[in-house]
């Protein structure tokens, strides 16, 4: 282990704030590709980040090595040299916790391997028209983490995940197509394989001989791994920091409507619901359920300490590092779209003529500021309550704002598979051009 305690004792000797934040990674990762193991490999790093605060001004460095460590410390001073003053630089005070989970171990890696080799199987035997498998992937990651600080505050916090992923393409002759599809789990006897098979089958072959419709207004279906994968689009908007340089589009709109009235969304990182259930952040600020837009209103932003200090306000819990080597930034670790009270089969025998959505195209163009987006679509038209025929090579194009307003109602079933998830989403009088 990294000597933590000499950075402690050196920062108090020298009189100096600072924060010692230590890691230690573990990553498992088993790939099948054509009945045969194609990778099996497991990967393990420690580092210490060490962030020093002087003169109102902060300096950071980071190490592997345990013979670096005063080095690093060094770094970390020089640097502050260069900074700019800036008095919203803090750390948290007097905390004292451990959030240490115990997790069901693993089956042994031969039944890991028999696993992923009978979904493979099974994908070709669902479905003759399915052609290639890219692979299928298990990936495991593991973590321990520490922070410790001059200010008396020691915390401790572990966590795991694990998640299964493959992608095919399929082929009826006369057009081809692809799906993708994971799950994921804290476990791995939370991994539904089944599941896995039956999804990525459908999608790949549902949109086979798919074609664009005529342009028209129209009620849009996006499920849940859609809806989700929207939210994590939106979810820059509520970053106070994006708030405070004026890169968001929520700006200023705190307490007015934004949203349709049937929209909540939450951010909790503490529901035991949630991939990775945490306590309290990465900066070691107690964690905690809030609304960021209730009935349509938009309620709170995301904050760290940072940008809570520049509004002389309580940091949100969403100080998140990516891992040793930086800083805190702002991010949701639990951010979902509160369900409604009614299936997605039941929505979807509600729709007289819509599209139900399989694939969202260029979500990473949107622009969060402005709002303005354009998205390529493919996915299936709904005739009377049932999927009548593939579309492709589509677009919805408009505004973000507009958009949100559009939801008229949202599903009852959600899945907690990453740190944004979202139910089913049902939006009204969408432009949609094809043909």
């Amino acid at each position: 282990m990294l000597d933590i305690e000499f950075v402690l004792k050196f920062l108090k000797e020298n009189r100096l704030e600072g924060e010692i934040f230590y890691q230690e990674k573990e990553k498992h990762s088993l790939t099948i590709y054509g009945g045969e193991v194609e990778k099996y490999q497991v990967s393990k790093e420690q580092g210490i980040g060490i962030r020093i605060l002087k003169n109102n001004k902060q300096g950071f460095s980071y190490t592997t090595d345990i013979k670096n460590v005063e080095e690093a410390i060094n770094r970390a001073l020089a640097y502050i040299d260069y900074m700019p003053i800036d008095e919203n630089w803090s750390l948290v005070k007097e905390v004292e916790a451990k959030d240490i989970k115990k997790y069901m171990e693993d089956p042994p890696v031969e039944e890991k391997i028999n696993t992923l080799k009978e979904v493979e199987k099974k994908i070709y035997s669902k479905d003759k028209r399915i052609k290639t498998i890219r692979n299928v992937v298990w990936e495991k990651i593991c973590e321990n983490n520490k922070i410790i600080n001059t200010l008396n505050t020691f915390l401790e916090y572990n966590y795991q995940y694990q998640y299964v992923y493959t992608e095919v393409s399929a082929s009826d002759g006369n057009s081809e197509r692809s799906g993708f599809e994971f799950e994921a789990g804290r476990t791995w006897y939370d991994l539904n394989f089944d599941n896995l098979v039956d999804k990525v089958v459908w999608k790949a072959t549902s949109l086979l001989g798919a074609e664009p419709t005529l342009s028209k207004r129209t009620t849009i279906l996006l499920p849940s791994d859609v809806a989700s994968d929207f939210l994590e689009l939106l979810s820059d908007m509520f970053n106070a920091d994006n708030v405070q340089k004026n890169k968001s589009l929520l700006k200023g709109l705190l307490n007015q409507k934004v949203a349709s009235p049937v929209l909540s969304i939450i951010e909790d990182p503490a529901d035991e619901r949630s991939l990775v259930p945490r306590a309290f952040d990465d900066e070691g600020v107690k964690t905690y359920k809030k609304y960021l837009i209730e009935d349509g209103i938009l309620k709170e932003y995301l904050h760290n300490l940072y940008t809570a200090n520049k509004e002389r306000r309580n940091s949100t819990g969403n100080g998140v590092r990516l891992n040793f080597k930086s800083l805190p930034k702002i991010a949701p670790f639990n951010m979902y779209i509160k369900p409604g009270i009614r299936t997605e089969k039941s929505i979807i025998s509600s729709v007289k003529d819509g599209i139900y959505i399989i694939s969202l195209m260029g979500l990473h163009l949107a622009d969060t500021v402005s709002g303005d987006f354009s998205l390529g679509i493919e996915g299936l038209q709904i005739k009377d309550g049932e999927f009548y025929k593939p579309l492709a090579e589509m677009t919805i194009a408009g505004n973000l704002k507009d958009l949100l307003n559009s939801i008229s109602e949202v599903g009852s079933e959600l899945y907690f598979k990453g740190n944004v998830v979202s139910p089913l989403i049902k939006l009204e009088d969408v432009m949609v051009s094809g043909k």
